[in-house]
């Protein structure tokens, strides 16, 4: 889950929509993602770029790397990757806290503590891929826990339209989120989300709230 995740994540901030099963791209960078992270090796995104022109591997399935993805058509993907790492605003992501949820949670102190992410200033694409990320390091953190019936943090999502719409839309925050949803309270994570129109919101999300808050609707879908 993590890796798909990262995966779909970081081909939305250069503008593929890419399936997990049939998309050549997220395929090859998938098993990239896996190749690097079973030895225990850092994946920065340079050597990401290197290691799409030239993968660890000889096969993907049953065929041989060059035969699944041509060279040609590799190169391109690794000049799109490029492109983001060059982009100047991108030295703003290699700065900065860690994704590191325990420590985000708690001071060194042990002390408690609230962490905002505030993301206004980011465009569409990289919302996304961030939400994405924090969303994945949340589920992977939680699953290394013990189960509890007592509330050990919460997760507050302010505006959650576009991250969590109904079918057919699938944006990558949409898996994460829905796991969080329907597993995460057996870990003593709570989650409060919240929107200006409940249509916003794939009706497996409203499924798995168990309280609603509703304030004023004017629109009749929004009542129906």
């Amino acid at each position: 889950d993590l890796i798909s995740g990262t995966v779909s994540g970081l081909l939305g901030l250069v503008g593929i929509e890419a399936d997990p099963v049939q998309s050549r791209e997220h395929i090859l960078l998938a098993n990239i993602f896996e190749h690097f992270w079973r030895r225990d090796q850092d994946l920065d995104v340079a050597r990401l770029i290197q290691a799409v022109q030239q993968p660890p591997m000889s096969k993907l399935g049953v065929l041989d790397v060059d035969t699944f993805y041509p060279e040609k058509e590799r190169f391109q993907l690794a000049m799109a990757l490029n492109s983001v790492v060059a982009s100047p605003s991108f030295e703003n992501w290699l700065e900065g806290v860690p994704l590191d949820i325990e420590k985000l949670l708690c001071a060194p102190s042990g002390k408690p503590r609230v962490s905002i992410f505030y993301i206004a200033h980011l465009d569409d694409a990289e919302r996304m891929f961030f939400v994405t990320l924090l969303l994945h390091q949340v589920s992977s953190w939680m699953r290394k826990l013990s189960g509890t019936t007592s509330l050990r943090c919460l997760l507050y999502f302010d505006e959650v339209f576009g991250y969590f719409p109904p079918y057919p839309a699938n944006p990558p925050s949409k898996r994460p989120l829905l796991t969080l949803l329907k597993t995460a309270r057996a870990f003593g994570l709570g989650l409060i989300l919240t929107t200006q129109n409940p249509v916003d919101l794939d009706y497996k999300a409203l499924t798995n709230a168990g309280t609603w808050f509703i304030g004023r609707m004017q629109a009749e879908r929004d009542k129906q």
